[in-house]
């Protein structure tokens, strides 16, 4: 919602006290200031036995730890310190500034943060002095001032509005504020126009009877997880569900005991179970705060778990979900991917770097097993044991050995093939695999992989289960639920045309220069022609994480996870191969060189590497250049350019690590004409990611994610840091005629930065609906007036107010 300020009523200030809830004096406001339109001391200037006129200490810590100082102002002679060195809260209170049920209103303090990170709190309070409701920003040290603004509408029962400048529990840090604020604001919505993109996106798949069951990639409904059911015997939709899973959580995988379904949720730290044909499903396993389950098997009377972020096995007793046995953690990857259990012994298979451990059951010393793995680039994605033997999706290669690694197969897939995602036991014992995008099947045998079905092509896998009557049923990513009976041929269910379908989470979003907009969702692309009303929806392989318009019109999409470059013509639709950048899996961001007719991809490597690269591909040639030497040891995240150079950013967490390689993130600069290296260097001392860049003019603009947030505008011919802040979180810079725009999907704002063209900048949306599945993007219309983006689901045209004539 965009914003125009209706009347100044009264300071603000900063918070983060829901941790000193349990605290007495916290709920005790300061008194109700006589008068709308007074400002009681902003600036701190009126000051009476050292402390601030109409400012209340939070506690009495806070009396001790908060001071006025002349030193560092924003304005006037005096502003409010708060240097916390303590275990406790620290804040200072507002006066009370009258408000009204049901209005808006923004709550905004200058702050010069030194060290540590503070809490901007807008609080609202009853007739009773009860606090009732509260926004937060968090914001950490820029060495700058920086405008700290928050946004709420007040709830029923809101007689009164305070600010609270606070610095959390177990924080350590200094920080100065001044000029506070509180104002009643008007909001407006953007232009709506209708769903964005549908999906049947599912992950997560398990096979009881003669029924399928699913369950949804993205919360919908209120942030709901939908399990749909088909019965592959007669071809129909049996029904759908939504289920509360809690944290608007969505699906990850299934398991079952041949009763309940037992389900993972992306997002959870809890697994549930659930009836078929119940309306709701139980917590039954607590994984503790930050982990979910990421691969699950059932043995008797335990649930077998490999959860994430730890990478870790654990068992849980299914009578009453307590976890029982910790068997520990697989690799440094924080994804154990696989888990399987025979009468003896538990084994843990993890992404990338791929490693092998057996426990025996009981928990005990592990036995490592990852030297009889191949050099798979994604880790184990799938694992089983039958008859004695384990069984591994490694890569490329379907791995069996005996329990201790001796009698090593190796098989391999079809050139063709990604990787095998899936392996599956019949009720006879014998085993099945599955490999991603070509969707072919396999049966496995002492040697060899045979080839028996191909149902779908270019779709990953959710799924593969062989029924009693040697049926082979599956699903992929896309909610294609499918089955071949013995000898027979392939019918494929597809959930986005019935009830399970439900708005997509665009990946990426393109307005072209015929108006139509172009939405990226999972594995589709939906374009939108607005004018005339027309949508067309067609399947591609796999996600596109940025997209681009070519000089003839033909848009590119850049994959995930493939690394694909696809060329789609904007007007038929059709789809073809322009490439693949090899040794890479997750596309960050895609720029063009008009120009030289240059395509510049910045990737990130499969799980549990650093190597990201920057890939040139000249259009005229079809040629790809990859190159690892720009950013040493960085997921490559970023691209600015002018006509000259290209600014290239990154993260040294790399993919899937929880630990980066280098103590600090680098930024380089390209010559792009001889794409030589013209400097990298340390730009900002404590930045370990950069996720996005902007170029205005020889200033660019730079937002990071470790710090989460934080955001300076460089010069690249003085190399002087010329403006700094923090927008609470990451997400996508926007560009236009000079003006720089933010959009942060976890702070929900939209919001110009200061510039050359604005010096103030301005809080333009908040709060915004997110739609997005990654970074919210910009797709500024030509006249720099407005922009295409998301508003919740729905496809939204926003104002852009202010721009200089």
């Amino acid at each position: 919602m965009s914003t125009h300020i209706k009347r100044r009523t009264l300071l603000g200030g900063a918070a983060g006290l829901a941790a000193a809830a349990g605290a007495a004096n916290w709920i005790a406001a300061a008194p109700l200031a006589q008068a709308a339109s007074v400002l009681p001391n902003p600036g701190f200037e009126a000051v009476t036995n050292g402390w601030p006129d109409h400012w209340r200490a939070f506690n009495a810590t806070s009396s001790l730890k908060a001071s006025i100082v002349a030193d560092r102002v924003h304005g006037g002679t005096n502003a409010l310190r708060i240097s916390d060195d303590t275990a406790t809260g620290i804040g200072v209170r507002s006066a009370q500034v009258p408000a009204e049920a049901g209005g808006w209103y923004q709550g905004s303090i200058f702050a010069f943060v030194e060290s540590g990170s503070f809490v901007m709190y807008l609080e609202f309070w009853n007739a009773s002095g009860t606090r009732i409701a509260t926004a937060t920003k968090n914001f950490g040290a820029v060495d700058d001032w920086q405008e700290i603004r928050v946004r709420a509408q007040a709830p029923a029962g809101t007689v009164a509005a305070t600010i609270l400048p606070y610095s959390a529990q177990n924080n350590r840090g200094s920080a100065t504020f001044d000029d506070a604020a509180i104002d009643a604001i008007e909001l407006t919505e953007p232009q709506l126009f209708g769903t964005a993109a549908t999906t049947a996106a599912v992950r997560g798949g398990i096979r009881l009877g003669d029924t399928v069951f699913f369950t949804s990639r993205h919360p919908v409904e209120q942030g709901a997880c939908r399990l749909g059911a088909v019965n592959f015997r007669t071809g129909e939709l049996e029904y759908t569900v939504d289920l509360d899973l809690g944290n608007g959580s969505a699906g990850l995988n299934l398991e079952t005991d041949g009763t309940h379904l037992y389900i993972g949720s992306a997002g959870s730290r809890y697994v549930w179970r659930y009836l078929p044909g119940s309306d709701r499903a139980e917590r039954l396993v607590d994984l503790g705060t930050g982990r979910w389950v990421y691969s699950m098997s059932i043995h008797g009377d335990h649930l077998y778990l490999g959860t994430y972020n730890d990478g870790t096995v654990r068992r849980a007793r299914l009578s009453d979900g307590v976890i029982d046995v910790v068997y520990g953690r697989v690799s440094t990857s924080m994804y154990a991917t696989g888990v399987a259990v025979d009468d003896n012994y538990v084994y843990g298979g993890s992404s990338a770097p791929g490693r092998l451990l057996r426990w025996p059951k009981e928990g005990g010393d592990p036995v490592d097993l990852s030297g009889y793995l191949s050099d798979s680039p994604v880790g184990i994605l799938d694992m089983v044991v039958a008859d004695g033997k384990i069984y591994v999706a490694s890569g490329k290669q379907l791995i069996s050995m005996n329990i201790d690694g001796s009698g090593r197969v190796s098989r391999d897939i079809l050139p063709e093939d990604r990787y095998v995602d899936q392996i599956a036991v019949a009720p006879d014992g014998s085993i099945y695999a599955m490999a991603r995008l070509t969707t072919n099947v396999y049966r496995v045998t002492d040697s060899e992989l045979i080839k028996v079905a191909q149902p779908l092509d270019y779709v990953e896998n959710q799924y593969l289960g062989v029924a009693e009557d040697g049926t082979i049923v599956g699903v992929t990513g896309l909610g294609h639920v499918w089955w071949v009976p013995p000898g027979g041929e392939a019918t494929v269910f597809d959930a986005a045309q019935t009830e399970f379908g439900y708005p997509d989470e665009p990946q990426s979003m393109l307005l072209h220069t015929d108006g139509s907009v172009w939405v990226g969702g999972h594995f589709a692309m939906t374009v939108r022609d607005v004018k005339q009303g027309k949508v067309n929806r067609f399947l591609i392989n796999g996600e596109p994480k940025a997209m681009v318009e070519g000089p003839d019109g033909t848009v590119y999409a850049a994959m995930y996870p493939s690394a694909q470059i696809l060329a789609i013509h904007p007007r038929t639709h059709e789809v073809s191969l322009l490439g693949s950048i090899g040794g890479q899996m997750r596309t960050m961001d895609m720029n063009i060189d008009w120009k030289r007719k240059v395509l510049m991809v910045a990737t990130g490597p499969s799980s549990g590497r650093y190597d990201g690269a920057l890939t040139f591909i000249d259009l005229k040639t079809g040629k790809f250049e990859t190159r690892q030497d720009i950013l040493p040891n960085h997921r490559v995240h970023g691209i600015a350019h002018n006509h000259r150079i290209a600014i290239v950013v990154g993260d040294t967490v790399g993919e899937g690590n929880s630990q980066p390689l280098l103590p600090v993130a680098e930024v380089a600069a390209v010559d792009l004409d001889s794409r030589e290296v013209l400097w990298r260097r340390v730009l900002k001392e404590g930045w370990l990611s950069y996720e996005d860049v902007v170029l205005d003019g020889n200033v660019a603009y730079f937002m990071g994610r470790r710090p989460n947030g934080g955001w300076f505008a460089y010069d690249l011919e003085t190399e002087q840091i010329v403006r700094q802040g923090n927008l609470g979180g990451y997400g996508s810079f926007g560009y236009d005629k000079g003006r720089v725009f933010a959009w942060v999907h976890f702070a929900l704002e939209m919001s110009e930065l200061p510039s050359r063209v604005n010096p103030d900048g301005e809080l333009l949306y908040s709060p915004v609906p997110n739609g997005w599945y990654n970074n919210p993007l910009f797709n500024i219309t030509p006249n720099g007036e407005h922009t295409w983006g998301m508003w919740g689901s729905q496809l939204a045209l926003f104002d852009l107010p202010g721009r200089p004539e």
